[in-house]
């Protein structure tokens, strides 16, 4: 079975891992979280722990199923715009796409046991919720760069001192395909010694990457309400994720350049995952003083069956032909992804009927990352210790805030913080910071809830050797909007 590991440069291009890391990017993929849910929940940062009562907040802590007196649906829409600005050699280019998107459905019914002595009620919730979006598409291009990525392909086939012939079944998605269209070649009577056809000029640089797909969770909470002091539950989680990427990179050579004889050429590297995990939750809310409610929950890892495809393209032009060659596989293989174990402590102060604050806070280790064989045949050791060395533990700070303006009418406000997962062996910066407003209107038998959320997000990656070439930069900014429907039944 031939893995990631055989694909030799372009892993670097979304999370700046170096060598061996494909896999394990994907893996922290699978790890990661947002703050998308009810508007509700959305526009108060997402800091619902040691709340209760929203269907999302319930997915972090179930003993919020506990504090519900009603039965009740709730569906929320939201639509999403992503701008990137990809920067690179000091030239910035801007992107952007949008989509509309079903964020959260939930049913929750509750009973009330004042025949159980101090056990108020008891409460059950069914439902789906998005709690990542892939959606992005962004672009950075260059003039007049003095490096190739043939420089780096051609040390690296150098380095391996392998002899072309092997290359099909060893190196089939990158060094294959290069050999195969002209742009490497060996020398003659040295199998195993390169250089590449791409010409001795500066080069113009492109490279186009775009994401789609989503992960949702499936889940099961309940909970119960103990002499309205104090809130347990738990919930079963089934996880969902579908991600699709696309990275098409291109060199245009200059025309005055009379030592190649191509014009361009472009590599494509297409990755697909499918993926589909379990988890648990389990957590209590407390309230020691009418005013103060303290949250505690755990989540258990996720164990996720994932199903990975890649294959990968080069096209070269010539003389104004097109000529393209595909990889002679079609990469597929699977492999489980057990993620971190998750702690959540967050606090809420009530001001009677005015309004209320609530904090909160999640701890990871992203070390804790597991990647292994179903079948027990190919051991994970190379990609594991590279997650020890590449991830770090993280906190996620969230904060937010309501404030009653009618007894019908609430406006909020939230913040959240996610750390970056990335050790300082990593340029790259996965963090982001959440800010969000919304307000809602409440009264006997539904409610409508909106809100907007602004998510900043910047990043860092080499496309190649970091010796040969300056970084990416890249600055995305998402604007999102949510509106829910509440309906109690």
């Amino acid at each position: 079975m031939i893995r990631p590991a055989s694909i030799l440069t372009m892993f670097m291009l979304v999370y700046g891992f170096m060598s061996h890391a494909q896999s394990e990017s994907e893996a922290l993929l699978m790890s990661r979280s947002d703050i998308i849910g009810t508007a509700r929940y959305t526009a108060m940062g997402g800091a619902f722990s040691a709340l209760g009562g929203d269907p999302s907040g319930a997915l972090k802590n179930p003993a919020g199923i506990g504090v519900y007196r009603d039965n009740e649906f709730v569906l929320t829409a939201g639509y999403e715009e992503v701008f990137t600005d990809g920067t690179y050699y000091g030239n910035t280019t801007s992107s952007g796409d949008g989509n509309f998107s079903i964020n959260s459905f939930s049913l929750t019914g509750s009973k009330s046991l004042n025949q159980q002595g101090k056990w108020r009620n008891a409460g059950m919730s069914f439902g789906i919720n998005r709690v990542y979006a892939f959606n992005n598409r962004y672009s950075a291009s260059a003039n007049n760069v003095n490096s190739s990525i043939l420089d780096d392909y051609t040390n690296i086939a150098n380095d391996l001192a392998i002899d072309f012939n092997d290359l099909q079944d060893t190196y089939p998605f990158d060094l294959y395909l290069l050999w195969y269209n002209y742009l490497l070649e060996t020398y003659l009577n040295e199998p195993t010694v390169y250089y590449h056809r791409g010409g001795i000029m500066p080069v113009d640089p492109t490279i186009d990457i775009e994401t789609s797909g989503a992960k949702r969770e499936t889940y099961f909470n309940f909970g119960f309400n103990y002499d309205d002091r104090l809130y347990i539950g738990g919930g079963i989680n089934r996880s969902n994720m579908r991600f699709d990427r696309r990275t098409v990179y291109s060199e245009e050579f200059d025309e005055r350049d009379t030592t190649t004889v191509f014009e361009e050429f472009s590599q494509g590297y297409y990755e697909e995952i499918d993926a589909r995990g379990w988890s648990a939750t389990v957590g209590a809310i407390y309230r020691p003083i009418d005013a103060l409610r303290v949250g505690l929950s755990f989540k258990t890892p996720e164990i996720q069956s994932v199903e990975y495809g890649y294959e990968t393209d080069n096209i070269t032009v010539e003389g104004g032909e097109a000529y393209e060659v595909v990889s002679p596989y079609i990469l597929e293989y699977d492999f489980v992804v057990t993620t971190p174990f998750e702690t959540t402590l967050g606090l809420a102060f009530t001001f009677k009927k005015l309004g209320l604050i609530s904090i909160e806070a999640d701890y990871l280790d992203y070390r804790m990352i597991n990647m292994s064989d179903p079948n027990g045949a190919s051991p994970f050791n190379a990609e594991n210790a590279s997650i020890d060395h590449l991830l770090r533990p993280i906190f996620n700070f969230r904060g937010g805030l309501e404030y009653r303006i009618t007894p019908f009418i609430s406006a909020r406000a939230g913040y959240a913080r996610f750390g970056n997962p990335y050790s300082n062996a990593v340029v790259s910066n996965g963090g982001f910071d959440v800010y969000s407003l919304g307000g809602g209107c409440r009264v006997d038998e539904f409610f409508i809830d909106l809100s907007y959320q602004y998510r900043v997000s910047s990043d860092e990656f080499f496309i190649y050797d970091p010796s040969l070439v300056e970084s990416v930069t890249t600055n995305s900014f998402n604007h999102r909007v949510a509106l829910t429907f509440g309906l109690k039944i």
